[in-house]
């Protein structure tokens, strides 16, 4: 087995798991039901709507968005 680093916060993994820790993957899960569930409320809101109602920095919505 061979060791790699979480891409998020560098904590050690095994890497046949995905590019994400277990926490940093359950965060990311989080983040992307609130982007999901304002989403369907707001389907023409902009990236800054998203950060100003769902309390998430611009960073993390564009990650969402990007893994998406």
């Amino acid at each position: 087995m061979q060791l790699s680093n979480c891409s998020s916060c560098g904590k050690l993994q095994l890497s046949h798991s995905p590019s994400l820790c277990k926490d940093c993957f359950r965060q990311h899960l989080d983040r992307t039901h609130q982007v999901k569930s304002y989403l369907t409320k707001h389907p023409h809101a902009n990236m800054m709507d998203i950060c100003r109602h769902t309390g998430l920095s611009l960073r993390a919505v564009n990650e969402v968005v990007t893994r998406a």
